[in-house]
């Protein structure tokens, strides 16, 4: 099946057969972008944060620059209290990241945003042990 068919199903609302064809076309063609961007949204639409993470751990490879696998990356890791691989991303995406480009500088935000919050979590987490 090929991408124009599994876009009208995803059109159609119809996620699960989708997902399945999609996942089978990345077994077949690793670097096609679009079918990994449509599992991250379809993971993204049914709160499926495993298949978000694990199709932008596969865009990662292809797109390592791209703001929105490192913006991504970041909330699929928070969802999945993956804390410690968030600050990863993080600290990468900061290293590569282009100040004054507004797109970098929107997730450099989110990100720093996303450290107050793993901050916040894991001292709360430390009163809770007390």
């Amino acid at each position: 099946m090929d991408i124009d068919e599994i876009t009208s199903m995803l059109e159609a609302g119809d996620d699960n057969a989708a997902r399945h064809h999609l996942l089978d076309l990345v077994k077949r063609d690793p670097a096609c972008e679009v079918a990994w961007l449509f599992l991250v949204g379809i993971g993204f639409r049914s709160d499926d944060a495993e298949l978000s993470l694990w199709a932008l751990r596969a865009l990662e490879k292809l797109r390592p620059r791209d703001v929105l696998v490192a913006s991504g990356l970041v909330d699929s890791l928070l969802r999945l209290k993956r804390y410690e691989e968030a600050k990863e991303v993080i600290h990468a995406f900061s290293k590569i990241a282009c100040l004054g480009m507004p797109a970098h500088d929107t997730v450099l935000e989110e990100h720093r945003r996303a450290l107050q919050f793993i901050n916040d979590s894991v001292e709360a987490a430390g009163d809770e042990d007390e």
